[in-house]
């Protein structure tokens, strides 16, 4: 039996909030790699790092929750489709960082491994099941290398501001 046939889009897209949580595990200690790759890192404790990996986590099954709830397909695929792609630039990033440090970055294994075959396997379904054209994907895919310059133009420059200040007002909020 083909996966395909046994599991219905609108439940399959459930793997992936999954995966992102299993990613965010995997960056757990993800400050101290930070604070030796990068030069201008925000001050945040591991604690706070914590918070906001857990609030990622949260926020992809409340955005599959979003895209569910309503029970179309459709909806689903155009809502999951562009939160997979603003993660796949995450996936990006640490390949990236992988070959730019030479060494292993957190969340490469689960960003290679399970987000990025699971973001195309459910791409692909998307478009084959005519749930979303093919011009979605490729609208989003722009976006996705677009959103990668900066990334690679930052080289040892600590980059990614919004998610860390984030994670500090939520940490400051919560204690």
């Amino acid at each position: 039996m083909v996966i395909t046939e046994s599991l219905h889009f609108l439940k399959a897209v459930w793997l992936f909030p999954v995966a992102v949580l299993l990613h965010e595990l995997e960056e757990w200690n993800i400050m101290r790699w930070y604070r030796h790759n990068f030069v201008d890192v925000l001050q945040m404790s591991d604690k706070t790092a914590h918070i906001g990996l857990m609030f990622v986590g949260l926020t992809s099954f409340l955005w599959t929750t979003a895209a569910t709830i309503f029970g179309n397909p459709t909806v689903a695929a155009f809502v999951m489709l562009f939160h997979i792609a603003g993660i796949f630039q995450n996936v990006l990033q640490h390949i990236y960082w992988l070959f730019h440090f030479k060494q292993y970055a957190p969340g490469i294994v689960t960003s290679v491994l399970l987000l990025a075959p699971l973001g195309i396997y459910l791409s692909a379904r998307a478009v084959i099941e005519k749930y979303a054209p093919a011009w979605y994907i490729v609208l989003l895919t722009i976006w996705i290398i677009f959103s990668l310059v900066p990334t690679i133009r930052a080289g040892n420059r600590f980059q990614v501001r919004a998610v860390h200040k984030v994670a500090i007002q939520l940490s400051e909020w919560l204690t």
